[in-house]
């Protein structure tokens, strides 16, 4: 799927809770000495040092909520301005109704519809690109992208499960859920002005779904049942932004150098590396996120540009990412 753009990011927000959680200490909880598996693997092997887990009590709609408040900030514009809300987490408050519903109430933007949409890591990809076709439509002017993840739920799940496993190969499989962290973020995407060149330039996903039993979870009469094979899943990854990465260029009419800041999908020290020398950038050109907050779902990249904000017209290349698996590429001048 290919996108022109008719929008631009307005304001940026991003929520962290200040809980600090070591990965050191979640290996040695999960008694990884058992397999040879050392204390320090996430850390060393994957990057990830930490990461932020919210009180028991903190809804994903909260996070999103203070994220979005932040956005709203930013964009100078009041939560009444806005004609829709999307909310792209892989968590929700409840099934039914859409989670985008208590967020509207409590932002007070009684003028704005409201949705979910949910894609894994890569729904707030999505979601800008859902904006951006409401705007184009002329269906919408100001929209509101945001997420609230809680995934330290399924930490702990799968934590409690890691203590009980017999085997090293079903360690393996459940590993990856120690390095998913909670956060919100949140995106004000609006109509570009007549005299506006900057903003979304282009923007292509692509989807193969037989990938979609390397990264999984579901809960089961017997509790939780899931897996994150993050070697493989890095090795299918690349392949796609590999496939994806000439085009976007030549579609932009940019060359690597042209790009100031890389916006990468964070799961690791090694992932990042590789999503980098695929658009033949240098790592000091894509902030990171991952040592202090680990894998933050689809807050990731809203988090990642709020910490590591763009200068005034730079030029962003974002490699969005998500199971199933999923994966986008985008340009914007900010």
């Amino acid at each position: 799927m290919e996108i022109k753009g008719s929008s631009m990011i307005a304001g940026v927000g991003a929520f962290l809770p200040k809980q600090r959680v070591k990965s050191d200490d979640l290996m040695l909880e999960s008694r990884c000495f058992r397999f040879g598996t050392p204390v320090d693997y996430i850390s060393k092997s994957i990057g990830i040092i930490e990461r932020r887990i919210s009180d028991e009590h903190v809804l994903p709609s909260d996070m999103a909520i203070e994220a979005s408040h932040v956005a709203l900030i930013d964009a100078s514009i009041a939560a009444s301005e806005l004609d829709l809300i999307i909310y792209c987490g892989i968590d929700r408050d409840w099934q039914e109704p859409a989670t985008s519903h208590r967020i509207q109430v409590e932002l007070g933007a009684l003028n704005a519809s409201c949705f979910d949409v949910s894609n894994a890591c890569h729904g707030f990809m999505d979601g800008i690109s859902i904006a951006n076709s409401f705007i184009e439509s002329g269906s919408a002017r100001k929209v509101l992208v945001c997420t609230g993840e809680k995934p330290s739920r399924v930490l702990y799940m799968a934590l409690k499960e890691l203590r009980q496993v017999k085997s090293k190969l079903a360690f393996k499989r459940m590993l990856g859920a120690l390095t998913v962290g909670d956060a919100g973020g949140a995106m004000v995407i609006q109509a570009k002005g007549e005299s506006d060149s900057g903003g979304l330039q282009w923007m292509q996903s692509y989807s193969e779904g037989k990938h979609a039993d390397l990264c999984y979870y579901r809960h089961t009469k017997d509790g939780y049942d899931g897996q994150m094979l993050m070697r493989e899943i890095t090795l299918q990854i690349a392949k796609l932004h590999k496939r994806l990465i000439e085009k976007t260029y030549d579609n932009l009419c940019w060359l690597p150098s042209d790009v100031d800041r890389l916006y990468c999908h964070q799961v690791g020290e090694k992932p990042h590396a590789t999503l980098v020398g695929i658009a033949n950038k240098t790592l000091d050109s894509a902030p990171i996120t991952y040592p202090q907050f680990g894998n933050l779902t689809s807050a990731s990249i809203p988090v990642n540009m709020y910490l590591n904000p763009p200068e005034k017209g730079d030029k962003l290349l974002i490699m969005g990412t998500g199971s199933g698996l999923s994966v986008c590429q985008a340009g914007m001048v900010f």
